[in-house]
């Protein structure tokens, strides 16, 4: 489908909308770029299928489709080349409730669990949350990229005893899509120190058409020591429908996971949540690839008119750019300075962590013609702030 065919279909005028993102930005009088949802309606064939299920008024118990688990495996073996057993597989209400109830079961308390930095906020208050200690190892940077600290994590796993890892992949808020070598070499470290791998994967079918992503559970020599956390939330913008997947290939693992839903009541799916990923992964793939595309040409536009003025990141996957305001941050944060010189609401680049005052994340899943106008603002304050 052209861009400017599914622009015209798909994007929607959120403005006056209950939108969370929207709401917030109406109240400031700012033009949205936070919170990681999509301005995007669904494909109209998913929702003519809600449409029908809604219309049909049967809301009794209500099983899973008897396809459900093909057609999650169908596609996640088609996109991203990794091959799911029915088995493996659990439900949460959520990635962040995934990421506690994993948390939760795996490790025990004051157990060390390993984050990689600038991360999204919610790793960090997971950890802390659950009485487990959390242990930084910062990214390394370099030209606009991110990568890990072998060296550094080496070390934190010999001193500080770490049990997991919490991986981000894609990650949130830097865009990386890791390359197998840099997760190879990342997982045979886990392996050596006997490190779980918790890897929230969410975004990974936002990806960039010049990239390919890579599960943390095709890396099969690592399986039984990984997890995966896997929606459809960000890739068909589906936050109002709380439905997640664990997929958890080691026996043991697996059990204890197990274990732990049972123990709390929170092993059941939600069928009529789950409705809208079904419909999505039979129906949504060239709505998919439109909005990849409409991300991949709104990120270049940016890059473009405001890559000789501030640095960014690569964008490789996921629709969230990190960008540094530098210079021209005229207050203490970078987000402050965007609401106040530019009218436009970010992400603060120090919620992610320490010393990223000057950065914001912007979120680039909506139209064109607000990327413009962002820019533009930006460009303004570029402007004034040379004179």
């Amino acid at each position: 489908m052209k861009t400017s065919a599914f622009l015209k279909k798909y994007y929607i005028d959120r403005s006056n909308a209950q939108s969370t993102k929207w709401a917030r930005g109406r109240k400031m009088n700012c033009l949205p770029m936070w919170v990681a949802d999509m301005d995007f309606r669904c494909d109209e064939r998913v929702s003519k299928a809600l449409k029908d299920f809604i219309a049909a008024g049967d809301y009794g118990y209500t099983n899973l489709p008897e396809d459900y688990y093909q057609v999650f495996i169908s596609w996640h073996e088609k996109r991203n080349h990794v091959h799911y057993q029915q088995d493996w597989i659990r439900f949460t209400r959520g990635a962040v409730n995934a990421m506690y109830q994993a948390v939760h079961s795996l490790t025990e308390e004051k157990d060390a669990i390993m984050i990689n930095t600038p991360l999204y906020p919610p790793f960090k208050a997971t950890i802390e949350r659950c009485g487990r200690k959390v242990v930084e190892s910062p990214l390394k940077y370099e030209n606009g990229y991110f990568t890990f600290d072998y060296k550094d994590i080496e070390k934190k796993f010999k001193t500080k005893n770490v049990k997991m890892l919490m991986l981000c992949s894609p990650h949130n808020p830097l865009g990386r899509v890791w390359k197998k070598g840099e997760l190879e070499e990342l997982f045979e470290l886990c392996s050596r120190y006997s490190v779980l791998v918790l890897s929230d994967e969410v975004h990974s079918d936002i990806i960039m058409p010049d990239q390919d992503f890579v599960s943390a559970l095709s890396l099969k020599k690592y399986q039984k020591q990984t997890v995966s956390i896997i929606a459809a939330s960000k890739s068909f913008s589906l936050a109002v429908f709380s439905h997640c997947h664990v997929v958890i290939p080691g026996k043991k693992l697996r059990d204890r996971f197990i274990r732990y839903q049972q123990e709390n009541n929170t092993a059941s799916a939600n069928a009529f949540n789950a409705l809208p990923t079904y419909y999505n992964y039979i129906y949504g793939e060239e709505w998919l690839d439109a909005v990849n595309n409409v991300i991949f040409d709104n990120y270049h536009y940016l890059k473009q008119k405001l890559g000789d003025y501030m640095e960014m990141t690569n964008l490789e996957g996921s629709y969230l750019l990190f960008l540094n305001l530098g210079s021209y941050n005229t207050c203490k944060s970078a987000a402050d300075c965007l609401v106040e010189e530019c009218h436009i609401l970010a992400n603060p680049g120090e919620s992610f962590g320490k010393g990223y005052e000057n950065w914001v994340r912007l979120n680039l899943a909506t139209s064109p013609d607000n990327v413009k106008t962002a820019v533009d603002s930006i460009l303004k304050l570029i402007r004034t702030k040379k004179k």
